[in-house]
């Protein structure tokens, strides 16, 4: 591991925290531990937390700790409806801009990167929809399936390709018609784009030893599988929602789908889920660090609680401070 300094940014009076980083590392308690002490209200930049309904296996928080802290952005969107990175994007600022009018300060958490790039670097807004190829992409995905696509873009902007999951049809393709519309990776065009926010922010990424994360991981997973994520799923199923929404299509959703509609049993169910998610980590992991040098990396693993983790970056807040680099 490598040492980072903790630097100091400008620190006007409307400045927004980010506690981002790999599912399970402590996100949460640590944003709603910080937010206590900074008189914090949560924002959550989490890609699927904003749809009513994905309660256990989105990990959202519950609703005694809502009560704690104010949230913001969880449980605005029913199941068939759709919202786009600049939808997030617009929605945000306008929830940041409520915020500090009451003197309050935003605390971001989550670690969707693709909504995390909307807010602080804008989005391509450049029109480059081409029906004919939009066609093309439709015909070779119901020929020969998403994941073929998904090489494509990966050959093409791995980049883009890491922060989108495999399953995520309409991210992907959207993707690729962006490259070949254009000729030039998609996240060519977002490094281009200038859009800071309006306010100044600091970031915090949360990290463990690879051990030590794997295990929080496939415990997280065990514990949503008692909590009920099952009964969740077939909750939906029972109130007519369908089983190929884009919401559904996410990781946990999509193996319990699988094991209900009997493709393989309980217990292979549950290692399927704890392999795609230590998978979907190491990729959010590849994505902060190539994306963020401006980060402070925090190695939580040997800190017991979301209280010990705020308070180191309280500390970095306040004053410089050397930090772990994962």
């Amino acid at each position: 591991m490598q040492n980072a300094k903790c630097k100091e940014q400008n620190t006007g009076a409307k400045r927004a925290i980010f506690v981002l980083g790999p599912t399970a590392v402590g996100k949460t308690a640590t944003a709603i531990e910080l937010a206590k002490t900074i008189d914090g209200e949560i924002v959550s930049i989490d890609s699927r937390q904003v749809y009513r309904g994905l309660d256990i296996g989105t990990a959202k928080p519950t609703l005694w700790q809502q009560s704690e802290i104010p949230h913001h952005l969880v449980d605005i969107l029913d199941l068939n409806q759709n919202i786009s990175a600049g939808t997030y994007r617009e929605r945000a600022l306008r929830t940041v801009s409520d915020i500090f009018s009451r003197k309050k300060v935003p605390v971001f958490v989550g670690g969707s990167g693709l909504y995390v790039n909307a807010l602080l670097r804008g989005i391509f807004d450049e029109s480059t929809t081409d029906p004919e190829i939009r066609r093309q992409i439709r015909l070779e995905l119901q020929a020969k399936g998403i994941a073929m696509l998904y090489n494509q873009l990966l050959d093409a902007d791995p980049a883009t390709a890491l922060k989108i999951h495999l399953n995520d049809v309409k991210r992907v393709t959207r993707a690729l018609e962006i490259y070949r519309v254009t000729g030039r990776p998609p996240s060519q065009h977002f490094q281009e784009q200038n859009h800071q926010p309006p306010f100044d922010y600091r970031l915090f990424i949360l990290n463990a030893e690879r051990v030590e994360l794997y295990r929080r991981i496939n415990e997280r997973v065990d514990q949503m599988l008692t909590d009920g994520l099952v009964a969740e799923v077939q909750e939906l199923i029972a109130a007519g929602q369908r089983t190929e929404l884009e919401a559904l299509r996410t990781l946990g959703y999509q193996e319990v789908l699988a094991y209900l509609a009997g493709q393989f049993d309980f217990a292979t169910m549950r290692e399927n889920i704890k392999q795609n998610t230590r998978r979907y980590a190491k990729r959010q992991l590849t994505w902060f660090r190539n994306q963020y040098p401006e980060a402070v990396w925090i190695d939580v693993t040997d800190i017991a609680d979301g209280i010990g983790i705020a308070a180191v970056i309280r500390e970095c807040l306040a004053r410089p401070a050397t930090l772990q680099q994962t």
